[in-house]
């Protein structure tokens, strides 16, 4: 993400033509050779006539993402004056680094129901904070965006009547480059925990019933998922699941069909069902309910398995499908299915063969999604403890593919607590200390998404 949204800012810093020229001057002199960064440097500075040295060393040569935010100033019902405050990465720890941008600032208005560009400036920003003096006395907009047109890198951040007008007319916004920009920014803040889950969830259920963007439908009912489980308080979690599954059942039901938004909310729908008049549903969606839906052995297996999880399915169900698709996907998905039974004896004997048995890569990466899931954080806290003390011998008796993956999806993910994290941090501090790189990096990894979503779910509170 980052090597292409620079470019694009080395594009919009040099100038367009600029930089075309200065690609044909290069290409031109280096022809059938080898290069380094400066020969394509040299080439562009000599058509754009500026010195690129300090835009190199800061953009190409220090690590991080600053983070970009409205600073707004109203004086009746214009602004008084509208800037862009620049905050320095928070990793690498210490950052001082604060970049030049060039970018546009967007100002956003509802009109006649739908979410309209009214005006689009474009200005170099540095340092932390930059006025955009052209939009000065400009009426105060329903929605501001920072790197409308996404030309620069950096995260986003919104003032609280965007965040009021996303909530209901982000989905008739009618430029799809824009709603890109905002989709990405309000799951960054949610992660972050500057927006609560419950805000993100609400902003998302009511755009996605007009989304057009497939990739963004299948990216944001994952983001949703993620959300509920790790973000949400535990206060709001069990309202927010009700509110999700009504939500993307009625997406279901509004959707063409055999198109594939149908086919995302079906097996969305699957995943996030929680009455029993939803687990009914699940049943006869694979007996063919859905008009338009083909259940072929893909689908039918995603939704099967979410049954599963939900102690709709159990064993004897899960052989009865293992027998109707012998098929090496069937035999994995047969793996999982069983791993994902919502018992502790399940459990236990996925845990089990995940860190003792020999198993191919597939089957045993299977039995471990299987295994960790979302809905079992309760039955999974009693495997907290054994993870971090069998860690160790799967790394020394097993093969590096299995070793990572035991140490990666079996990480207790889903029993978020303070107490989990010190238990992780307390085996790189001493049982792991001096652990391969590789297995103190999936550790570290799962210590620090944890720790960011405990911080996610006190702003959820």
């Amino acid at each position: 993400a980052k090597g292409a949204s620079v470019l694009q800012q080395l594009v919009a810093h040099v100038g367009r033509d600029n930089f075309i020229k200065g690609l044909r001057l290069y290409f031109s002199k280096h022809a059938f050779g080898n290069t380094t960064l400066k020969d394509l440097i040299d080439e562009l500075e000599a058509a754009s006539g500026r010195d690129l040295t300090p835009w190199v060393s800061t953009w190409l040569r220090t690590a991080g993402v600053n983070t970009l935010r409205p600073v707004i100033e109203v004086e009746g019902e214009s602004y008084k004056k509208l800037s862009i405050a620049q905050e320095a990465p928070k990793m690498p720890v210490g950052s001082k680094e604060l970049r030049p941008h060039r970018l546009h600032v967007g100002l956003f208005d509802i009109k006649d129901g739908a979410l309209t560009r009214r005006k689009s400036v474009e200005l170099d920003i540095a340092g932390a904070l930059t006025e955009v003096t052209a939009l000065a006395g400009e009426k105060v907009a329903d929605l501001v965006l920072i790197n409308d047109k996404d030309q620069t890198y950096a995260k986003l951040r919104f003032d609280d009547r965007s965040i009021e007008t996303m909530k209901s007319h982000l989905g008739s916004l009618n430029d799809s480059l824009a709603r890109g920009v905002i989709w990405a920014s309000l799951w960054d803040s949610c992660r972050d925990g500057e927006l609560s889950a419950s805000s993100y969830i609400s902003i998302a259920l009511n755009a996605l019933k007009s989304e057009s963007d497939i990739s963004i439908v299948a990216a944001t009912l994952m983001q949703i998922d993620t959300a509920l489980f790790a973000y949400a308080s535990d206060r709001n979690r069990e309202m927010l699941r009700k509110q999700v599954a009504e939500a993307v059942e009625k997406m279901l039901d509004a959707a063409t069909p055999g198109s594939d938004h149908q086919l995302q909310f079906a097996k969305s729908f699957a995943n996030t069902a929680v009455t029993p008049e939803q687990f009914a549903r699940i049943k006869s969606i694979l007996d063919g309910s859905v008009t338009g839906l083909v259940i072929d052995a893909e689908l039918r297996w995603s939704i099967f398995i979410s049954g599963v999880k939900r102690g709709i399915f159990g064993p004897a169900d899960i052989d009865r499908e293992t027998e109707l698709d012998k098929t090496a996907h069937g035999k994995q998905y047969g793996a999982m299915a069983h791993a994902a039974i919502p018992s502790a004896a399940a459990k236990s004997a996925a845990f089990n063969s995940v860190t003792v048995d020999d198993l191919s890569n597939t089957i045993h990466s299977y039995k471990c999604r299987g295994f960790n899931d979302p809905l079992h954080g309760e039955i999974l806290t009693g495997f907290v403890d054994q993870y971090f003390d069998v860690l160790l011998k799967v790394w020394e008796t097993k093969g590096f593919e299995i070793a990572e993956t035991t140490a990666t999806l079996l990480f207790p993910s889903w029993v978020i607590s303070e107490e989990t994290v010190k238990k992780a941090q307390n085996w790189l501090d001493v049982t792991g200390k001096d652990a391969s790189h590789a297995l103190r990096r999936a550790v570290l990894e799962g210590r620090d998404a944890m720790t960011r979503a405990l911080k996610a779910r006190t702003a959820d509170n």
